[in-house]
């Protein structure tokens, strides 16, 4: 459409309205809404974190636990909730893996006060594989930290292992040492000429308790 039609059919209609209709009454002013950017939403309070679920009763002195029939959390393997072990083993589904059988380590298991409590809290390693029974089955291995509190078996944190230069078989935890506010753990790790019996690097990460219930990584660091 041309701009002489247009300003044409402006014209008729503004001399159509003028010939035919009596000028309307004015409403009252509206006032316009206000636009979504100008509208400043209130920012709804971060919530709280959750507190810790207990594993289950807990003696006060953490050496009095039979560790090979505990209840512990299975995030280590990406295993929802928490794994039941019979005798060091248990079974679960992973969020990965699948199906996978989860053995405690007995032979690693330290003990030391990190809450500075005066209690002992106690570092037990774990590791879960496919089931087939071979080192090339093994999958993960982790330490989990745990606390005594009111009667009650809580989780202080997962120390997972750190190296991620995919080697032939996964990390072995090799120590694990509990001290006044964090936890320190030595892992093995295969570089990829590194038969399964024998890793040949190492790296030592510290976990520091940053709140009265939570160990956060803070250091992490090959040493060979």
């Amino acid at each position: 459409m041309t701009k002489r039609v247009t300003r044409a059919l402006v014209a008729l209609a503004a001399a159509g309205c003028a010939a035919a209709c009596s000028p309307p009454d004015q409403g009252p002013r509206v006032t316009p809404a206000p636009t979504a950017s100008s509208v400043s939403a209130p920012v709804p309070p971060a919530a709280p974190a959750a507190p810790p679920s207990a594993l289950g009763p807990a003696p006060a002195d953490l050496r009095d636990v039979d560790w090979t029939h505990a209840v512990l959390p299975g995030d280590f393997c990406e295993i929802a909730g928490t794994v039941s072990l019979t005798d060091s083993e248990g079974e679960a589904d992973s969020k990965t893996w699948g199906r996978v059988h989860v053995a405690q380590l007995p032979d690693l298991t330290t003990y030391g006060d990190v809450t500075g409590d005066g209690r002992d809290e106690a570092a037990v390693a774990v590791g879960c594989d496919n089931g087939g029974g071979t080192a090339a089955g093994q999958l993960v291995f982790a330490a989990i930290v745990l606390t005594a509190r009111d009667g009650r078996l809580y989780a202080l944190g997962t120390l997972d292992t750190q190296d991620d230069s995919s080697g032939p078989h996964p990390p072995l935890v090799s120590t694990t040492k509990l001290t006044s506010g964090k936890a320190t753990m030595t892992e093995l790790w295969y570089r990829q000429s590194d038969a399964n019996c024998c890793p040949s690097g190492e790296r030592v990460s510290t976990w520091t308790l940053e709140a009265p219930d939570m160990l956060v990584l803070s250091d992490s660091k090959v040493t060979s």
